[in-house]
């Protein structure tokens, strides 16, 4: 039974035993006897490693652009999300950027705020995450416009989102 107890101590726990028992001379100068007994003290740090993850949830390779999104000059893409899990204090970015000559913007719902994003691109602000549950995937919607002389067909996906430190 003593031992599965040892067992069970794990390295911080093994650490402070083979403190406690180390005798003074092992301890060095730090120790202070007093009565027969040894105290002394351990500093450790606990690194945390940064974590920025971000999950792209039901988004299409591709979008069809036909006659009647034309007309209407946009097109609406809703049902997609984003998981994102972000351990930074300060908070942190998503960057939209847009890509491909049919289309001159894409205005983006559902984050912390709307964000429109240009040929130039886009930054949105997020607050942090820490000491909150993990949220559950946000459901995002785009609309696209599209741009001057835009002609029906299959175009891949003109929208790139990616996390950034603030």
């Amino acid at each position: 039974m003593g031992h599965a107890k040892t067992t069970r101590l794990g390295a911080i726990g093994g650490l402070c035993l083979a403190m406690a028992m180390a005798s003074p001379a092992v301890l060095g100068a730090s120790a202070v006897a007093n009565g027969g007994s040894v105290r002394s003290s351990v500093d450790f740090q606990v690194g945390v490693p940064r974590v920025m993850q971000m999950r792209l949830v039901a988004h299409p390779t591709s979008v069809d652009v036909t006659a009647e999104d034309i007309a209407r000059g946009s097109i609406k893409v809703s049902g997609p999300a984003v998981d994102v899990l972000v351990n930074d204090r300060m908070g942190f970015a998503i960057r939209a950027d847009l890509n491909g000559s049919a289309f001159n913007a894409v205005k983006i719902s559902g984050l912390a705020s709307p964000v429109v994003a240009t040929q130039a691109g886009a930054t949105i602000h997020m607050s942090s995450m820490v000491g909150r549950a993990k949220p559950a995937p946000m459901p995002v919607e785009y609309e696209l416009e599209l741009a001057p002389g835009a002609q029906p067909g299959h175009y891949a996906w003109p929208v790139t989102l990616s996390l950034q430190q603030l």
